[in-house]
Formats: C-alpha cells, structure tokens, sequence
C-alpha cells in the first residue's frame, strides 16, 4: 500500500467516523499529526474534520463545509465519501492500522531529511563543527522516534480486510475442472498439491494451468522451480501444449525434438505471448532461492516441480526436511500472497482409496498443509490414439466439495481435456470473459 492509498484510506475512514461515531473519530484523528499527511489537500481535510469534530459534540456535514479550509479540499472530500458510502464500514473498521503506517511513513521521512541535511552539513566548507553537531543530533532525534516494532494486528484488522475483499483472491488457469475447485482458480496465499505416480502427468497438468494463467493475466509473473527437469525439456512441453491453443498447428513431443518449422514457430509464439513473465529457479532448489525469486519477480504463482527435491539446511532427518520445507511453502504463501502449486510424488502403496495423510511421499505435512490436493489415478493402458485417462481425485478442498475431475491426458501434446466435455470446449473461452 502506497503513502498516498494509505493516507486517502485513513481520511475515509475518518469521514465515516465522523457521522457515525464522532467520540471515536476524535481518538483516531489524534493517531497522525498533520505533517505526517504528504499533500496540501489531505491536510485540508484532516484540518476541516478536526474543526468540526472541535466545534461540535455531534457534528454534521454542514459543520464539515463550513470549515474555512473546506473549499480548498472538497472535491477530495466529496471522493472519499463516496468511496466510503459503496462499502460501508469498508474504511473506518481499519483506519487504526492506516494511521499507523502514516505515521511510521512519517518518522521514516524524517530521518531521511535529517541525514540529508547532515550529509550537506559535510560537504559545506563553511559548516562550523557546531552546525555538523547540530546536524548528527537531529539525525539521532529523528532515529530515535522510528517506530521499529511491528504493529500487532487485532480483529478489527481481519473484518476489515474481509469486509473490503470482494471475493477471495485466486488465480484463473482457464482449466474449467480445476478452477471450479478453487472457487475460480489457484487460491492465491494457499497451497494447491499436484500429487501421482511418475508418468502421469503432473508436471504436464502444472505446466498447463500456469500457461493458461499466463495468458490470461497480461500482467501476470510466474516462478517455476526446476528440480530435476532440464531447461530445454520444460521448453519442449511448453511448446507442445501452447500449440494447442488458439488457431497454431499443433505440435506433438517428437516434432519439438526434430525442432520442426512447425515446432519453431509454436515457440517463437509462446516467448512472444509470454516473455520474461514465466522465471526458472534451477537447482539445488533452497526455500531462500524460492523466496528471493518471488519476491524479485513479484510473483503471483509459484510452482515447486518438485517437492522432494526441495532442500533444507539443519534438518534432523528426511522426514523432518520435508516437515520444514512444506511449513516454509506454506509461510511464503501466505507472507508474499502468492499460489503456490507443489508437485509432489507419492507414498508407496497409494491408490484412489488412501486417505488424506498418506499420500505424499516421504511426509505427510504436505497432505495436511494443502488447500487443494489432487491424487492422479491413471488408467493403465493408452488408446489406440496414445490418449489416457486420468481421474484427478480430490482428497481434500478447503474452498468447496471435493469433486473428481476426469481428465484425458495426450502424452505427444502434453495437454489434459476435461474428458466431460468436448475437446473444443476443454478450456474457457478468455476473451468471452
């Protein structure tokens, strides 16, 4: 959140205060001083609020606009309240925690003038020591006063946070089954587990919904951990599956090793559509490589391809790694707001039948942390197109019912199609939505 979001955040909240309950909006509005505000206006308003929460025990709007400093500032004013009207408690249930970065913001200001003016101190020759001095002071006043204590949230803070969000915030794949599950796609600050046997498809079914969200999302930034994968072999199935969007022949798994013309042009496409947007983390794979990448990128998704191949340093034994690697996926998820989407292998022995808490290999952390998890069951021969079936069963969904998604995988396009519904109809229609 912005100096300025933050500030206009604070005053609507202090406007909606002001009809509905003065008595606390004059303790709020002793949270900022009015040079914490950084414009002219926002300080108009914050002055024309104060007087008349000064003059009156129950002021009204005509108290507000008789303020002298009224006009100067009401076409903010009139916006703000408006803001505030189309949600109502949408401001004013968070305006402590607004002020109090207003505020820190402030303090911070404040130090970086003082050590500016310090720094000009120096390099005048006409400063006197005195004056140099007096510069160091001010620097260590203004330290001194930063508030570097994190401020606990309180319940207040997660209505309001609530009560501000529209919907809960996911990342659309364009895979029809799969955003069903997740009330619209990936759950952004959760975990979506992608578990199977090997040759399944897992990292196939990965690879799709993050091309999907990619082409969705213009705006989008992908982080893709490669734990065993090569580069050119994530390229290759990339290729394959793009070809098979919009009106591009398509390209199968062999035509990409032979680097058809075909297969070429699929993936001039694919780096013109998509770019620097999609980020590759190679191995060894760190949870602070993962981390730092995220953040770099600032990214919206996260794909860890897979999660045994994660390493963790200091951990007693393998079962404790993976314990400690899965809670910090789940720490990130949360901290940087991303979806994070694990890969995960499986337990010995794991069927359709097991339960939540015995699939994932070598842990069961993994089974309990994730919003979302999808066993792949596949069938055990292909067709006589190369196609298989896989039903994706849903162990466990945190956002809705656990619903089954039958999928048909074909190995040469690297794509999955929801064997419910026609080919053609596999994935949504973006540009009708």
């Amino acid at each position: 959140m912005s100096d300025n979001q933050a500030e206009h955040d604070y005053l609507a909240g202090l406007l909606e205060l002001f009809s509905d309950d003065p008595d606390r909006a004059r303790v709020v509005s002793g949270l900022v001083p009015r040079d914490a505000f950084s414009g002219e206006m926002a300080r108009d308003v914050y002055d024309a609020v104060c007087g008349a929460l000064a003059a009156e025990k129950s002021p009204t709007m005509s108290d507000l606009v008789s303020q002298p400093c009224y006009p100067a500032c009401k076409d903010l004013v009139v916006d703000l309240i408006l803001r505030s009207r189309s949600s109502r408690f949408g401001y004013s249930l968070g305006v402590d925690r607004y002020g109090w970065q207003i505020r820190s913001s402030w303090k911070r200001r404040l130090v970086a003038d003082a050590a500016s003016d310090l720094q000009a101190a120096v390099n005048d020759p006409e400063a006197s020591s005195a004056d140099i001095m007096a510069a160091t002071k001010a620097v260590q006043d203004a330290a001194s006063n930063v508030e570097n204590a994190e401020r606990m949230d309180t319940l207040m803070d997660a209505v309001d946070e609530w009560s501000r969000m529209t919907e809960t915030p996911v990342v659309a794949t364009g895979f029809a089954p799969v955003d069903r599950l997740g009330g619209g796609g990936l759950p952004v600050g959760g975990m979506f587990v992608v578990a199977a046997p090997p040759s399944v498809g897992k990292s196939a079914l990965a690879l799709q919904l993050v091309l999907g969200a990619l082409e969705y999302d213009q705006g989008l930034n992908v982080v893709w951990c490669l734990g065993e994968m090569r580069k050119e072999a994530l390229a290759r199935r990339a290729i394959c599956h793009w070809s098979t969007r919009g009106t591009m022949h398509k390209v199968t798994m062999s035509a990409a090793d032979q680097r058809t013309d075909l297969a070429r042009g699929a993936g001039y496409n694919l780096a013109a559509a998509v770019g620097d947007r999609l980020s590759l983390v190679s191995p060894p794979l760190t949870i602070q490589k993962i981390e730092q990448a995220v953040i770099e990128k600032k990214a919206r998704v996260v794909v860890i391809d897979y999660v045994q191949l994660v390493e963790l340093d200091g951990a007693q034994d393998r079962r404790a790694e993976i314990d400690g690697i899965v809670k910090r996926l789940r720490r990130l998820s949360l901290e940087h707001e991303v979806a994070t989407v694990c890969v995960s292998n499986i337990a010995k022995g794991v069927s359709g039948d097991t339960r939540i808490g015995a699939i994932g290999k070598e842990s069961s952390e993994l089974d309990f942390a994730a919003d979302i998890l999808l066993l792949g069951v596949p069938d055990q021969d292909e067709d006589q197109n190369g196609l298989r079936h896989v039903r994706w069963s849903c162990k466990k969904n945190r956002h809705g019912p656990c619903e089954d998604i039958v999928t048909t995988f074909d190995g040469r396009l690297q794509t999955f199609t929801d064997a419910q519904a026609s080919r053609d109809a596999a994935f949504d229609d973006w540009g009708a939505m």
